[in-house]
């Protein structure tokens, strides 16, 4: 897969997906980064007595794996994030496997502006979050 694509490269319909396991190494550095030590995403025991009955992993972190891919792969390297919105749909658990693929769905030539929308599915392929993100790819 290309590391990234111009904006004259893009086309509406164009689409590229990253996977990743989300494990207690990536919910513990995110703790660690954010100050976020919700009991629900760190301790064992009390998220066993929350509706979900497991640990669920930070939203952010879930939307983070959005923002990896918009910038690192699709438009990827030196696309800027205007505007990002999720709705979260699933919980995702430590463990999960999660593909979060983004799609164009529309530009803006004289702005240098894409509008893509996102899904991340887990492992069974249940949607968690889905959402839209406006990016400015690189021109060239």
């Amino acid at each position: 897969m290309k590391d990234s694509w111009t904006m004259d490269e893009l086309n509406i319909g164009d689409a590229q997906s990253v996977t990743i396991t989300l494990d207690e190494e990536n919910v513990e550095a995110f703790a660690k980064a954010t100050g976020d030590y919700n009991p629900i995403h760190m301790d064992n025991e009390y998220a066993g007595t929350t509706p979900f009955g497991q640990r669920v992993v930070h939203g952010v972190l879930i939307t983070g794996v959005v923002s990896g891919l918009l910038g690192t792969k699709f438009p990827g390297l030196g696309t800027v994030a205007r505007e990002l919105t999720s709705k979260f749909s699933k919980p995702v658990f430590l463990g999960d496997t999660v593909t979060a693929t983004a799609q164009v769905v529309e530009k803006n030539d004289k702005l240098n502006m894409c509008t893509l929308k996102y899904t991340v599915k887990n492992q069974e392929g249940i949607t968690a979050v889905k959402g839209k993100a406006v990016v400015l790819p690189k021109r060239q």
